[in-house]
């Protein structure tokens, strides 16, 4: 055998050995991926990593981790793994869709939209991609072009039940109930038993104030999906409108429990360094007056230990990654609602009765547009039961760039009490809530300087925002409340555009333009703010005491729906 026949054959030999290693790299993948169905991952893992080691850089191995690090919440990790199959194999639609969807989850919704953008530039028949692209176009308030994307979708597959449904969510957005309730029904008649459509159908009929209807349409939905904590609080809300408040208050609570109290709790790769501080603080609250069992002992020393490893490093990021031992410490509370405070409606009610109902609806109608604040808005009753309540509820589950978190209606900021409040303040001032009802509420905490919320405006009728925290925490006593600009939001600008605060320059550019002055009220304990919904408000800079129960804390009650106004 001469020189070149050596050299083939060893190229054929060399070759024989790719070839088996592949066979086996896809034998293994297809092995790894069934596991990987069972929601068995920990042996998908290992068995993907295997396949790699006979294949290195093969794209589907690459691919296939990618999905299981975003199944388990490593969404830096899915995005590196993703983009690495992407450079091994740049023409597969498929692997830029699920990095689309990948962007998305990590709230990167712009690049989400590129990546299904080159997913449809590979396969423009790619129906899911185009379904995706809406969505990540309606998270931008992008809703016209996303109502466009969801038609494209139903083009190329008309019985598409989830584009359906998403067009009628585009169409809510967009202020076309009719057109909303329209495709909610097309896709009932496909699917009837598409919970999402079925709850979807109930809050455009609550916006249009059909409320039994609603009601039908929120129950039909918790009847396919019993656990479905939206279609809970939607069905809250249609009972708080009814006055049945007991099973108002007994769904909210529902709606929490099932996002918060599941056997498995969301695995969680980052959290801002607040949140961290403030559990920390919240549960040694806690265990120094005998509210929590000793059980949770271990979790306090891991919040500890994470808090004492930020005070010592010198990195300002606001975010921190959190290792697997970390995660594994902390998973079994961390997302758990570990205990409510007492927050009883009261019997004699919640409102100040010395408040002046004449004089302060004449103030709110008087002004246009409408900004004014009321003192001493409940009885010092319901303001220390309301305060109790926040300080021990361990409800505060969202947390922000700013250094503040919160918690809305349906995820644990709900008690009696609170619902008394709402449907007092409706009843006492006819003349300034008319007939808007409780669309929305929640509650932010905020660290001791920090800054709070960005510049936006709110999806309602009428804003009522209040603070609880004691005048002694505020070390400025001329700051800390709110600032209310005095010129309302387009009405053609949608919730997305006045809430995204990469918008910021927008907003701050059409105020100048309108020549809109901002009206500061500084704030003050059990002091109310009312104002227009759509007037564009932000926190007023703040400084208070460092101490957990000196944490500024303020209330927002929403009524009404801003397009469709009594």
């Amino acid at each position: 055998m001469n020189r070149a026949e050596r050299r083939r054959q060893d190229k054929l030999g060399e070759k024989a050995i790719v070839s088996d290693r592949t066979r086996q790299a896809l034998a293994l993948l297809a092995e790894g991926a069934s596991h990987h169905q069972a929601g068995r991952l920990q042996q998908a893992e290992s068995i993907y990593r295997q396949a790699l080691d006979l294949h290195p850089d093969h794209p589907e191995a690459l691919h296939l981790l990618g999905l299981l690090a975003y199944r388990v919440g490593q969404l830096d990790k899915a995005e590196a793994l993703l983009c690495k199959a992407i450079r091994q194999d740049a023409q597969n639609p498929l692997y830029h869709f699920n990095l689309g969807v990948v962007l998305q989850k990590d709230g990167r919704t712009e690049e989400a939209a590129e990546s299904y953008r080159k997913a449809l530039s590979l396969n423009p028949n790619y129906v899911e991609a185009q379904n995706n692209l809406g969505n990540a176009l309606r998270d931008v308030g992008q809703v016209q072009e996303a109502i466009d994307a969801y038609r494209r979708a139903l083009a190329l597959k008309p019985h598409y039940v989830e584009a359906h449904n998403n067009l009628g969510v585009a169409f809510k957005e967009h202020g076309d109930l009719d057109r909303s309730l329209a495709s909610y029904e097309e896709a009932l008649r496909l699917n009837p038993n598409h919970a999402e459509a079925h709850c979807n159908k109930g809050i455009a009929c609550q916006e249009q104030g059909r409320i039994e209807e609603a009601m039908t349409a929120f129950q039909s939905a918790l009847h396919v999906r019993p656990d479905y904590a939206k279609a809970h609080h939607g069905l809250g809300l249609a009972y708080q409108w009814q006055q049945q408040f007991d099973l108002a208050f007994a769904a909210l609570r529902t709606s929490a429990d099932l996002q918060h109290n599941r056997d498995r709790p969301t695995p969680i790769a980052r959290v801002y360094r607040s949140r961290i501080k403030h559990d920390a603080e919240q549960i040694q609250y806690l265990f120094d007056r005998d509210l929590l069992a000793p059980e949770h002992a271990p979790y306090l020393a891991a919040l500890k230990s994470l808090n004492h490893r930020l005070d010592q490093e010198s990195d300002s990021a606001k975010q921190l990654s959190l290792d697997n031992q970390a995660r594994v410490t902390i998973a079994p509370s961390f997302n758990r609602i570990l205990h409510y405070g007492d927050s009883p409606a009261l019997a004699h009610g919640a409102l100040n009765p010395e408040l002046h109902v004449e004089e302060i609806e004449g103030r709110y109608l008087a002004r246009k547009p409408e900004i004014m604040f009321v003192d001493n808005l409940l009885r010092e009753e319901a303001l220390r039961s309301l305060v109790r309540f926040c300080l021990e509820s361990t409800i505060w589950k969202r947390d922000y760039e700013n250094g503040y978190i919160g918690a809305f209606l349906s995820e644990g900021f709900c008690s009696p009490l609170i619902l008394q409040i709402a449907e007092e303040l409706r009843l006492r001032f006819p003349r300034i809530f008319r007939d808007h009802r409780l669309k929305q509420g929640w509650a932010f905490k905020y660290d001791s300087a920090l800054t709070g919320l960005n510049i936006h405006a709110d999806a309602a009728a009428v804003n009522v925002n209040f603070w609880i925290t004691a005048d002694e925490a505020n070390l400025d006593p001329g700051s800390g409340g709110l600032a209310v600009w005095d010129k309302e939001a387009p009405k053609e600008w949608n919730f997305k555009a006045y809430n995204d605060v990469r918008n910021r320059g927008k907003i701050l550019e059409f105020l100048k333009d309108q020549n809109a002055k901002p009206v500061t009220i500084p704030y003050r304990e059990n002091r109310a703010v009312i104002f227009n919904s759509d007037l564009f408000h932000e926190t007023d800079r703040f400084r208070f005491k460092d101490e957990y129960e000196s944490r500024r804390v303020n209330v927002t009650l929403l009524y009404g729906n801003r397009l469709h106004e009594a």
